[in-house]
């Protein structure tokens, strides 16, 4: 099975794309996600057909597609590490099951996520330190 999802309208930022592919059949199911922002997408034969925004620990998207129930689960099984599994039902039937550890395979992604995110909070923490800084001249302090 190779990957055939080609959508140019909804493509995913390259930096850290989380991406599992199943067989149903005819159907081939991709499921995709974004890291850092917490998107997910579900497409079925390069169709679009679930997108959420989710920033915890697991995540279920449930939709239809050609007259069955359809049910997708993303479940973040170790944080640090990223491991995430990925649950497809159909009606009530298990279509597949698999984890993926994307910082495993790219060792370097794992670095660049964290410096990410320290970066992120060097800029708000400052941020709101000079806010709270401007407030406490503003309104006088109590101290």
């Amino acid at each position: 099975m190779t990957p055939s999802i080609n959508n140019k309208e909804k493509a995913l930022p390259k930096k850290l794309p989380f991406e599992l592919y199943f067989q149903d059949g005819d159907n081939q199911i991709a499921c995709k996600a974004n890291l850092l922002n917490g998107k997910e997408y579900v497409y079925i034969n390069d169709e679009l057909v679930s997108e959420k925004r989710n920033l915890g620990f697991k995540s279920k998207h449930t939709f239809e597609y050609e007259g069955a129930d359809w049910t997708v689960v993303f479940d973040v099984i170790n944080m640090l590490t990223s491991e995430t599994e990925c649950l497809i039902l159909k009606g009530k039937k298990k279509v597949g099951r698999k984890a993926l550890k994307p910082f495993a395979q790219n060792p370097k992604l794992m670095m660049k996520a964290f410096a990410a995110f320290f970066c992120y909070g060097l800029i708000f923490g400052a941020g709101f330190a000079t806010v709270g800084y401007f407030i406490g001249r503003w309104f006088g302090s109590t101290l």
